[in-house]
């Protein structure tokens, strides 16, 4: 075969395989190949196709022969990294993707973004910020990618003053500063302070996952006579699921909005008369920040999916309350303006799914074991140093660790190193992966004596958890929101001696917890009913502090137009 034939088959396969004819791209490379088996950078398209067609086996042997060809290809390396990736073997991804990188410094931003996810998947977040940080600068337009960025620097043990001028950054690229988006028009919204109010809400999370937690008393508690409900769903249809659908059936408006670009999602906004518009996501996720730089609502307010603010000029408050940001310095932490609920900040459903709570798992086995179900990304050097101290503490007790990355052996072996270079026998651990239904890990809790809260990013989601299946929780306040939900959840459900305010306080309650197996058993025996009790799941008291903040809001707006419109003489 001429060189000019094997060009021409080359063109073929990128064209087909561009076009999405995968299988006549396989045999177009099958066919170069045929003629010269000796060809990395065909036996490499050839593996690119191949797991594009769901045959892994196949991709990974001829990513393997290109590599056999040509040791110093990066491209082979990328591909294996993905599979590895896609297996959820994350230990290998991020040697085949540091390969990639050492073989070639140059890669695209795709590398290195996935490579700090996978970092910060594992539990490494200091090594994730760096890689986001180049990602970033590769593609300095991206506001995901920023995003992304800024939700990693949340594990790390930075001050809230860092954080803010961290977030600033995003405005000053994304916002309204740089002068790209024209100036606002201004809002044709009625500034009557009575009137029925509209409230949009922008989230990703209209699902079982956050929405079923914490946005139901949104839809089911609220007072439709002053308030009307319009929902805006990036959530793509494909992950929609049975609490999507009942949100969309209770909602008074719902449109699906992932497909829009920010001005026509603005401009939807804008049409619908929205009065409050609620983001939910703040930088995690699928959020649309950019968008609110338009102003599509005269009031714009952001809530619950972050553990911090904006840093937007054009987001006016931040939903918190007073134990999860303390009047005073935590004010300086945020770009808008903080709105203190009478805590907690948000309201908890108890899962429906959930099992039964079995007796102290210490009461049979006269072993405690601590427990933490958070993502590994927030268990920093820090959290592991507080955990080591607990477990040298009590000497004969376990830590059990649950999350989904710890399905793969490598990240799970990392995990039991981290502790052992903290002194702590690694046979003490007690590692758990992913567990399919949501019964099954709600069932897992079971096999926990008291909870442990990571820091200085707490849990949320975990900790209700936690505590309706029966664990007390400890928890360290720290100085930032993320670092304070914890304080809020446990002095809503009535447990405030559980909060310490140094690392030394966190390790004495954790060991005199463990110490006392029939406090131990009345807490746990008595938990789901202290919180059906409590702040934390009193849902009309949760949804009358919001609307009252929301009324609030909504009347600084009104006295600003009214003011506005008398010093213009309108």
């Amino acid at each position: 075969m001429t060189a000019p034939v094997q060009e021409t088959l080359k063109r073929q396969a990128l064209e087909a395989f561009n076009a999405g004819r995968l299988e006549e791209a396989a045999a177009l490379c099958r066919a170069l190949l045929a003629q010269d088996g000796t060809a990395a950078d065909v036996w490499n398209n050839l593996g690119v196709i191949l797991s594009d067609l769901n045959q892994p086996d196949g991709a990974a042997a001829a990513l393997r022969k290109s590599l056999v060809l040509r040791p110093d290809y990066d491209k082979p390396w990328v591909g294996l990294g993905s599979s590895a990736y896609g297996a959820n073997r994350l230990d290998e991804a991020v040697r085949r993707w540091t390969r990639a990188i050492a073989a070639n410094p140059r890669q695209d931003t795709g590398v290195w973004f996935n490579l700090g996810v996978t970092h910060q998947m594992r539990g490494n977040a200091d090594a994730a910020a760096l890689c986001f940080d180049q990602a970033e600068r590769l593609s300095p337009a991206d506001p995901l990618i920023a995003s992304q960025r800024l939700l990693c620097l949340n594990y790390l043990d930075l001050s809230g003053e860092r954080l803010l001028a961290e977030h600033r950054r995003f405005d000053e690229r994304f916002g309204r500063q740089d002068g790209r988006l024209p100036t606002a028009a201004p809002h044709a919204n009625r500034p009557d302070p009575e009137k029925r109010l509209r409230i949009g809400y922008l989230s990703v999370e209209f699902r079982e996952h956050l929405g079923a937690y914490f946005l139901t008393p949104l839809f089911e508690a609220a007072d439709r006579s002053r308030f009307e409900i319009v929902c805006y769903s990036i959530l793509p249809d494909t992950h929609a699921d049975a609490h999507t659908a009942r949100f969309k059936a209770q909602a008074d408006g719902w449109r699906t909005v992932g497909h829009l670009d920010d001005e026509a999602l603005a401009a939807q906004i804008r049409a619908d008369g929205i009065d409050i518009l609620v983001d939910l996501a703040g930088h995690s996720g699928l959020n649309r920040l950019p968008m609110l730089a338009r102003r599509p609502a005269p009031v714009q307010v952001t809530w619950l999916g972050y553990p911090n603010g904006t840093g937007m000029d054009s987001v006016d408050y931040r939903i918190v309350d007073p134990i999860s940001d303390p009047v005073g310095p935590t004010d300086t932490h945020a770009a808008e303006m903080l709105v203190r609920l009478p805590a907690p900040f948000l309201c908890f459903r108890p899962p429906a799914s959930a099992p039964p709570v079995v007796p102290l798992p210490a009461g049979a086995s006269g072993t405690v074991t601590f427990g933490s179900f958070n993502k590994l990304s927030k268990i920093t050097d820090g959290t592991v140093a507080l955990w080591a101290e607990v477990l040298r503490r009590v000497p004969d007790s376990r830590l059990l660790l649950k999350d989904r990355p710890l399905s793969d052996p490598g990240t799970a072996a990392a995990m039991r190193a981290r502790f052992a270079a903290a002194g702590i026998d690694p046979a003490r651990l007690d590692l758990v992966g992913f567990i399919k239904d949501a019964a099954g890990h709600l069932a897992a809790y079971n096999r926990i004596d008291i909870a442990l809260d990571p820091h200085p990013y707490n849990g949320t989601i975990t900790t209700c958890d936690t505590l309706w299946m029966g664990a007390p929780l400890v928890t360290l306040a720290g100085s930032r929101h993320a670092a304070r939900v914890g304080a809020s959840l446990m002095a809503a459900a009535g447990l405030p001696e559980l909060v310490a305010g140094t690392p030394e306080q966190y390790a004495a309650i954790a060991a005199s917890l463990a110490g006392d197996l029939t406090r131990l058993m009345r807490l746990r025996k008595g938990m789901r009913e202290r919180l059906r009790a409590s702040a934390l799941c009193d849902e009309g008291r949760f949804m009358r502090n919001l609307e009252t903040a929301y009324r609030l809001m909504w009347q600084r707006w009104c006295d600003r137009r009214r003011s506005d419109s008398q010093s213009t003489g309108g």
